[in-house]
This record gives structure tokens, sequence and C-alpha cells, in this order.
């Protein structure tokens, strides 16, 4: 893996991690490459010193990746839904230090960036909240429940609940018109 240093042409600065060189050119040509404040697709690489891993530097400094949990340092590798705090995507978003507004990583984003997705967040939420007062939720039975209502075996009614990606792909094979949206832990 590769880390380049990039920048937009608004000149906001983030890094990413690619396969190789041609990972990067193919991703940028294909415009795959956004910046994360103001979703610019015209993304270069910016100058970066090189990061020299000998031995000696090895020995005498800790891995500069960041532990999301404390902010400290951390040579834990790369980042997996175990090591993320609140189980990354599959449990909700990665969330930044103890305190910090919705889970949002604030912490370690620029300030347009933690106030884009503290609007997201705002408006999952509300979305979450609306589906909740207007549809029933059918829990593990969902796909069950979708079939009765798409086959007329039920009432047609807003409902939600949870369905394995087996479960998923059979009802898209029915017919059975369903959305899936990221459901988020409740903001304490």
């Amino acid at each position: 893996m590769i880390k380049y240093q990039l920048i937009c042409d608004g000149d906001h600065e983030f890094e990413g991690w690619f396969a190789d060189s041609a990972a990067f050119e193919s991703q940028q040509k294909a415009g795959y490459l956004t910046c994360p404040v103001c979703d610019s697709v015209i993304v270069r690489r910016a100058l970066m010193a090189p990061n020299l891993n000998s031995p000696k530097t090895r020995k005498n400094r800790p891995s500069e990746a960041p532990d999301l949990r404390s902010g400290r340092p951390s040579a834990a590798g790369p980042a997996t839904p175990e090591n993320i705090p609140n189980g990354g995507p599959a449990g909700g978003p990665a969330g930044g230090p103890a305190g910090s507004p919705g889970g949002a990583p604030a912490a370690t984003l620029p300030p347009e960036a933690a106030q884009k997705m503290q609007a997201l967040m705002n408006e999952m939420r509300a979305l979450q909240s609306k589906i909740r007062a207007e549809c029933r939720d059918v829990g593990k039975d969902f796909a069950e429940e979708a079939r009765k209502i798409h086959y007329g075996e039920a009432e047609p009614e807003g409902i939600y609940g949870q369905a394995t990606p087996e479960e998923r792909e059979a009802l898209d094979e029915e017919g059975v018109n369903v959305v899936d949206i990221p459901w988020l832990p409740k903001d304490n």
C-alpha cells in the first residue's frame, strides 16, 4: 500500500491509500477521487517528504498511524471493523473522540468536513425518526412481511426491519422493492 498526500483544486489537503501508483492514476483518471471537504474531483498528489522506514527509524519512533479511540499513535496496523470505534460502517459511523457530536470524527477532519459530516448525521437521524414514526418495525421478519405486502396477503403499509444479504437478494429477484438504509445508533 502507498499513502499519498492529496490536494484538490480548492487547496484542501487530505491523504489516500492506494495499492500502487497505477491504482492512484486509474482512480484519478476515472474521477473516483473526491475531496472530503468540497467534493471536488480535481485531485492531484501533493508534494510529500519521503517516509523512510529503515530499521533505525522503526526502533526510534512508534507508528504514526493515530489510534482513533485515544488520539495517540498506534502500531495496530490497517483499520478494520474491529479497531474502528463503534465498529465502523457495519456498526455505525466511525466515531471520533468521546464527546464529539454525533460520533463524527470531528477531531481528525478539517472544520468544513466536520460540519458536513454533522449535517449528514443530523439528516440521517431525522430520516430514522420519520421512519420510526410512520412505519412498523417488523424486525427480523422483514423479508416475510415485505413479501406478504407485495403479493397482497397483507395491507400495504410502510415497514422496516432487518434482512440478511440472501433475503435481500431473493426479494430483489421477486421484484419486491426495498431500500437499504444505514441505521445509526441512537445519539446519546
